[in-house]
């Protein structure tokens, strides 16, 4: 059995659009980051983490991050 590593333990990034939470803090909020980036227009499994980041301003969440139910 292989263990895991931080990169598979944590959410960081929008897997459809290729781009790290950290990028996508770049932008002003959810909204823009989504119109220039496409940012959780595919799947849509990134939204809640995204729209956290915005909020929080941490950019790597435990998949089962408590605060995700607010932005779900």
């Amino acid at each position: 059995m292989s263990e895991s590593t931080p990169d598979e333990e944590q959410v960081n990034r929008c897997e459809c659009a290729g781009k790290t939470f950290e990028q996508l803090k770049a932008y002003e909020n959810f909204e823009a980051a989504q119109a220039a980036t496409r940012c959780g227009v595919e799947c849509g499994g990134c939204v809640p983490y995204i729209k956290l980041m915005f909020a929080c301003g941490e950019t790597a969440f435990d998949i089962d991050d408590p605060r995700l139910a607010e932005y779900e």
